[in-house]
């Protein structure tokens, strides 16, 4: 909420640890914004933990802006009306998502067109063990909106 500014200072810190990181170390970095639920996935799911680590330091290999970028679009308008939206979206929020606070994913559900909206908020979830849990599910509405 202190602007971008202040948020490149606090992800820039973060930065250099993740690019280093395993996935226990990612869980350590990350801490503040995993749930145990998030933190078990991976930890115990090494493909998940893999796909994290390996994702971060793809992301962050130039520079944080992207990390940025996604935490600003909680309080930056996104260049286009909700309202506007003529195609199906499948919004998956958990409860517990630390990263994506619970609170947005109810706020899309409410401004998002309902005629295009399959909403999915899910108490006892968050950010990563949703995935492990709704994947195939996840999957499986695409494909079914692709035909």
């Amino acid at each position: 909420m202190k602007g971008e500014v202040e948020l490149q200072k606090f992800v820039g810190a973060q930065r250099e640890e993740m690019l280093h990181a395993d996935a226990a170390g990612m869980i350590k970095e990350m801490s503040s914004i995993l749930p145990e639920v998030d933190k078990r996935a991976m930890a115990e799911n090494q493909e998940i933990g893999d796909y994290m680590v390996e994702s971060f330091q793809a992301a962050l290999h130039r520079s944080a802006d992207g990390w940025v970028d996604d935490d600003m679009a909680f309080i930056e308008p996104w260049g286009f009306d909700l309202a506007e939206i003529e195609v199906p979206v499948f919004l998956y929020q958990g409860s517990l998502d630390l990263m994506v606070p619970y609170g947005h994913g109810q706020w899309l559900a409410k401004h998002i067109p309902q005629k295009h909206l399959v909403s999915h908020l899910i108490d006892g979830e968050g950010h990563i063990s949703i995935w492990l849990d709704y994947m195939e599910r996840m999957v499986q509405e695409l494909a079914d909106a692709c035909r």
